[in-house]
């Protein structure tokens, strides 16, 4: 092992304690999300305790299924009084939040008046379990949108119940481990970005088929875990064995080797190539790589179906991730055609609104055709083949100036940036007949 890769060949109690409190900063977090989702669902808990009749509309059996997992033992009826507590509190909160935040734009740019807003919130909170924060995601200021409110599939119930149910069995497949899922695509011959090195525990370690020190190539740094484009660097290589980050820093080879090993004093972290989008896409994408957000679901013959793409840019100073969650924007992509039309961001404050130029470049995104389409397609569906045991799957694909390219794969893909730039419910689509059909197949089991 290189001098320079360890370190901290012996972490002391102080890196340990470090680490466990980081360990414990997530367990808090994942927490406080379940919770607010418990919250935010308890009008669909209550208002959709019928019985789960397999002849249900799609979402009518996604919200009874979300009841019925919502009030079984040990914990249902505790956390329902509490969310009962909570709710009308935490409601209250988050209207004055996203209303001010929101109020006076939507209401020059749709007509509809600051207290028609609040009203809609809180009804479509009492009756659909849509949060604030959801309301205006989802445009549900608009008379129309109301009307298809029962439609709508929130994270409450899909990445809760839902996907928690269609999860595949422990051990089937470690599609979270980024370094797991490089090593099996490459294996399954699925083209997917490799790993060059891992540190962790203050070193870098061995890594089938990886390398032992630093290539002169533009690097790309993220967790091992997690996602939502979180505590990821861009190292662009400038020559002399240097780096630049995207804020404008600069280290040579061994400082950024020893600056790496320290971080994963607190958590994994891996290396990647920085890939490069096709030229086609250049003047939308910001400088950081554009990604396709494709969604693949198991249809009822077991085989892999493409249901819904959304094509993500990076605006402002941001040139390191699309991602939709860190302020980017999105688009729709017709499946068919690989055609984009307008795009937003997520759609929780007024500074954007929906465009058909890039508000950084100017350049028109809306009617072009994505390069190599139906490539992308074909590769999200061989790769969701290598995955034998997962039901559904929200891949990130890249297309590159050779071809397409998969970036990662998420077992419990968002379905809010697919019901915001499609600027309809996911309810009455594809995507939710398929997550009904096989929830049902899993409960009959």
């Amino acid at each position: 092992m290189p001098e320079h890769s360890n370190p901290a060949a012996s972490r002391s109690l102080g890196d340990r304690l470090t680490s466990l409190r980081g360990a414990a900063w997530k367990a808090l977090l994942i927490f406080a999300e379940q919770l607010a989702y418990d919250v935010a669902g308890l009008p669909m808990a209550l208002r959709h305790m019928g019985r789960l009749d397999a002849g249900l509309p799609p979402a009518e059996y996604l919200h009874r299924f979300h009841a019925r997992s919502y009030w079984k033992l040990p914990f249902g009826p505790l956390k329902g009084i509490v969310a009962a507590v909570l709710w009308p509190v935490a409601l209250l909160v988050a209207i004055i939040v996203f209303t001010r935040r929101n109020g006076r734009a939507i209401a020059a740019r749709s007509g509809v008046n600051i207290a028609a807003q609040v009203r809609a919130q809180a009804v479509m909170a009492a009756r659909h379990s849509i949060a604030p924060f959801w309301f205006y995601m989802f445009e549900l200021y608009l008379g129309e949108r109301q009307k298809q409110a029962r439609l709508y599939l929130t994270a409450h119930e899909t990445i809760g119940p839902a996907y928690s149910l269609l999860q595949p069995p422990d051990g089937a497949d470690h599609m979270d481990d980024k370094i797991w899922f490089a090593e099996h695509c490459h294996e399954q011959g699925v083209r997917a970005v490799p790993v060059f090195m891992h540190f962790s525990g203050g070193q870098s370690q061995p890594l089938k088929g990886g390398s032992s020190t630093l290539p002169d190539c533009d690097l790309f740094v993220k967790p091992r875990s997690g996602s939502g484009g979180h505590r990821m660097e861009r190292w662009d290589f400038i020559g002399d064995a240097s780096y630049r980050n995207s804020g404008g820093g600069i280290l040579t080879r061994d400082p950024l080797l020893a600056k790496l090993a320290e971080q994963s004093l607190k958590d994994d972290f891996l290396v990647q190539p920085r890939l490069a989008n096709h030229p086609a896409l250049d003047d939308i994408s910001n400088g950081a790589l554009a990604t396709v957000r494709l969604l693949t679901c198991r249809n009822e013959e077991g085989k892999v179906e493409a249901t819904n793409a959304a094509f993500r840019m990076a605006i402002g100073t941001n040139s390191v991730v699309d991602n939709f969650h860190q302020g980017g924007l999105a688009t729709e992509v017709d499946l068919a055609s690989g055609t984009i039309g307008i795009a937003s961001d997520i759609g929780v404050r007024p500074d954007v609104g929906w465009r058909d130029t890039h508000p950084v470049s100017g350049a028109t995104f809306a009617g072009r055709s994505l390069p190599y389409w139906q490539e992308a397609v074909a590769l999200a569906i061989r790769a969701h083949e290598a995955f034998p045991n997962r039901i559904i799957v929200g891949w990130d694909v890249a297309m590159l100036a050779d071809g397409a390219c998969i970036i990662e794969g998420n077992g419990k893909p968002d379905l809010d940036i697919h019901q915001r730039v499609e600027r309809g419910p996911a309810g009455g689509k594809r995507i939710a007949a398929l997550l009904a059909f096989n929830v049902r197949k899993a409960l009959a089991r």
